[in-house]
């Protein structure tokens, strides 16, 4: 073999080896992103709503929408979980607070959700907020409060001080101070899903939450 010929093979070689390394880097999933320290108080939040006991041995915080549509369609693999896992009580799920300004009726859903949760309801407002995401959607309605009504109606609430609370923004300074965490944590999008504070893919199957939940509550 010539030298040319070996020096064209070897820049060859070469060539092939870092367009591997490209490769295999590029489809690399993205860097973990993990809260802890004095982080955790953020997450978790003081006072959140949330199914289990704050000293669980796994906990999953998300941070939500109501009108997002990733988070409507995160819900029900969201939902399947912590339903599955109700009656641990290693487990605890919390929701927060996370409105972005984009979404027209994300305040006021999140206002009626605090509404109810004030009367004992927060957790069947939340369900039905995700459950019925179109129904509400700005397309469909101008008045989301008449259509919030009804869900507290079903719910048995005091529609009177529901109406009052949601329209008088009651609970307004809980959704802010949920809104103040999510700005000292830096998070930019709707749904966030933490899992004992690494941050978990939303579009995670039920199956591989489930392993990952069941794995931490074996250590």
């Amino acid at each position: 073999m010539s030298k040319e010929s070996i020096i064209i093979t070897t820049i060859g070689v070469i060539f092939l080896i870092v367009m591997g390394v490209l490769i295999v880097k590029n489809s690399s999933s993205a860097p973990v992103t993990t809260v802890s320290g004095d982080q955790q108080t953020l997450l978790l939040g003081v006072n959140s709503h949330m199914t289990g006991s704050s000293s669980a041995k796994v906990t999953m915080v998300e941070f939500g929408d109501y009108q997002c549509p990733a988070c409507g369609a995160a819900y029900p693999t969201i939902k399947n979980v912590t339903d599955f896992y109700q009656n641990n009580p290693n487990f605890n799920f919390i929701f927060r607070n996370f409105p972005l300004p984009q979404h027209q009726y994300a305040k006021i859903s999140a206002e009626a959700a605090e509404a109810a949760g004030a009367q004992g309801k927060y957790w069947q407002m939340h369900d039905l907020l995700y459950e019925n995401q179109s129904a509400w959607d700005p397309s469909v309605t101008q008045d989301p409060l008449a259509v919030f009504v009804t869900y507290a109606e079903q719910l048995g609430l005091d529609v009177n001080k529901f109406k009052t609370d949601v329209q008088n923004n009651a609970h307004v300074d809980r959704i802010n101070a949920d809104l103040a965490d999510v700005q000292k944590l830096g998070l930019d999008h709707t749904p966030t899903v933490y899992i004992n504070g690494e941050e978990v893919d939303k579009n995670l199957t039920v199956a591989a939450l489930k392993a990952k939940i069941d794995s931490l509550l074996a250590k």
